[in-house]
């Protein structure tokens, strides 16, 4: 049976950047549907470290408080070690006074959250199950969606339509949105292993002879481990066969012993490419990116949630004025491109001068990393670009309409 809605905006995508936007402009009082293809809020190895720059943004939301009540763990250091060397170290409190550490929430939790400040505003709605086939527009101005749903299809006509739908975005795919680049550096094979009692609160950067490892304490008492490969390496390695992978693992840290004793396949294994790029014009009559949809980070810095963030804020003040002004044409929504990009463009190219030690894929520029990593400690280049990219630079300036205290 088909049937169709009406609303003031249509979020395809019920992320983290999704729900963020939908919230802030339905306390805002703008009619909001979010459309979530999946059956729930179920995220694995993804988006689950909060910088503090996510913190920033919550304490201007007046949500902080809220968040940091959440079930979550605290990561409060960090060090760059070759083999049992330690490199170079970083403290959290010396970039922020006021926020002193990153939080790791499971992605399940902070999207229930999320959804909860949203359920009891009657402006907003949530629809799972939710896929989008088609965007409908009437000569070059889009005005909704053509969605799939277990009870048959959907329309939902929209004054505006914003892809929040992540690097693989259907909306950016349909639209015909174009890039203006792309960097596919490595991909990071995540898997995780139960945290030794004396871990404490810091994440470890590992260089081996091998592989490189990233190694992060996750809620509630796992450590999440990220292999960095060069790009197809994976491949390469599958086919070697799981016990020549198995004595690696065995070499690489004691932490991983029993996993490693008991592997006996690649299933407990989930493959991210580590890319980042950045589509060339954000928005179209009545359609716009956002998040990963429109500017897609690495892994590295754990910054893409936070990044996705405050893009779904300077979103809804530019979508909230555009309605207000009946305006939604490409030229007004793109403000938030104006507004964003440069920070972007500077948190790739740093991303990507880590990618580079990180994803080394010869033996003469694997051998450099460690000495790049002490040289840079010591200069205190590494906290300095981690300050760059972990810290809002300043305030996103949320207007009073849209936090949660006001």
């Amino acid at each position: 049976m088909s049937r169709t809605v009406e609303t003031d905006v249509c979020i395809i995508g019920g992320g983290p950047a999704g729900l963020i936007l939908g919230m802030m402009l339905a306390k805002a009082g703008v009619r909001v549907s979010v459309l979530e293809s999946q059956h729930d809020f179920h995220r694995e190895y993804r988006g689950e470290v909060l910088q503090p720059r996510f913190l920033q943004l919550m304490e201007e939301l007046g949500l902080r408080s809220y968040i940091e009540s959440l079930p979550s763990s605290k990561v409060r250091s960090g060090a760059f070690y070759y083999k049992e060397k330690r490199l170079a170290e970083f403290q959290f409190d010396r970039f922020s006074e006021e926020i002193p550490y990153a939080l790791w929430v499971p992605q399940p939790i902070l999207l229930g959250a999320l959804y909860e400040k949203t359920r009891e505003l009657p402006s907003f709605d949530l629809l799972f199950q939710a896929s989008v086939t088609g965007l409908l527009q009437e000569e070059e101005r889009v005005c909704g969606v053509r969605v799939d749903t277990p009870d048959g299809e959907l329309t939902v006509r929209a004054k505006v339509t914003v892809g929040a739908d992540g690097r693989f975005s259907a909306v950016r795919r349909l639209g015909g949105f174009e890039m203006e680049y792309e960097n596919h550096s490595g991909d990071l094979i995540w898997f995780s292993v139960p945290q030794p009692a004396d871990w404490g609160e810091g994440l470890r950067i590992k260089l081996t002879d091998g592989h490189p490892m990233i190694i992060l304490p996750k809620y509630p008492d796992l450590l999440q481990v990220g292999l960095a490969v060069p790009p197809g390496e994976w491949r390469a390695i599958k086919s070697r066969g799981v016990d020549a992978f198995r004595r690696e693992l065995l070499g690489a840290h004691p932490a991983f012993q029993s996993f490693a004793e008991e592997l006996h396949d690649f299933k407990p294994f989930v493959l991210l490419q580590a890319k980042t790029f950045f589509v060339r014009e954000w928005a179209r009559d009545g359609c716009l990116l956002i998040g990963d949809a429109a500017h897609c980070a690495s892994p590295i810095g754990a910054v893409g949630v936070s990044l996705s963030a405050a893009t779904a804020a300077a979103a809804a003040d530019v979508i909230y004025g555009a309605l207000q002004d009946g305006d939604v044409s490409a030229a007004r929504l793109g403000l938030v491109q104006e507004r964003r990009s440069g920070e972007m463009r500077s948190v790739h190219r740093i991303q990507e001068r880590g990618a580079k030690v990180l994803f080394a894929s010869t033996s003469f520029v694997r051998s450099l990393a460690p000495v790049i990593i002490s040289l840079g400690g010591r200069l205190n280049l590494v906290s300095r670009l981690q300050r760059r990219i972990l810290l809002q630079p300043e305030p996103l300036g949320v207007h009073p309409r849209f936090r949660f205290d006001a």
